[in-house]
């Protein structure tokens, strides 16, 4: 079978990638909750991840969202670079509790502190006098963030505590579970 009419000799040569030219990609990060730090902390952790959207031109209905890979980055390099200059300035990976999960915070202010790049319980706790003196109300919203922090940071070992025992009470019942299918076994 002749496959010569079909491809022509540069198909081959544009790269691994060269079928891309319809698709759309998009990188953005996602708060992903950390169950251990949590324990550790008292309070909900999440941490950030990046993740990827990815859609073929035409069909709305095929689109693909997942944590970023590598290789991702690699095939999409041109739209991983644009995301990374729109990213934060400081490039740092946000680790903390996310301004949403705090009940004392109304969504206004979620998103005026957004705003100015705030978007951790810790980020917010540690603003320096300076930032707090340029906003109205800052002040008070760091002291309520400190206590918190503080608050939760006195009661983690509780927490972990509470953790620990129920991951063993989950193991106990698997061991029984186990224990209780080798006694019928051994029955028949």
């Amino acid at each position: 079978m002749d496959l010569s009419n079909e491809f022509g000799s540069d198909d081959f040569m544009k790269g691994r990638y060269a079928g891309d030219v319809g698709v759309h990609a998009r990188f953005y990060t996602v708060m992903v909750h950390n169950e251990e730090e949590s324990a550790k902390a008292g309070r909900p952790i999440h941490i950030e991840k990046e993740f990827i959207e990815i859609i073929a031109s035409g069909n709305p209905n095929n689109i693909i969202r997942r944590k970023a890979s590598d290789e991702d980055r690699q095939r999409f390099r041109r739209q991983y670079e644009i995301f990374g200059r729109d990213r934060d300035a400081t490039g740092e990976q946000l680790v903390g509790t996310p301004l949403v999960e705090v009940p004392w915070l109304s969504k206004p202010q979620v998103h005026e502190l957004a705003y100015i790049r705030v978007h951790t319980l810790e980020q917010l706790s540690s603003l320096d006098d300076n930032t707090c003196s340029r906003f109205a109300g800052m002040y008070d919203l760091k002291r309520k963030a400190l206590a918190a922090v503080e608050a939760a940071n006195k009661a983690a070992p509780m927490t972990e505590m509470a953790l620990q025992m129920e991951q063993m009470r989950a193991q106990l019942e698997d061991l029984l579970a186990q224990n209780k299918e080798l006694k019928s076994a051994k029955s028949k």
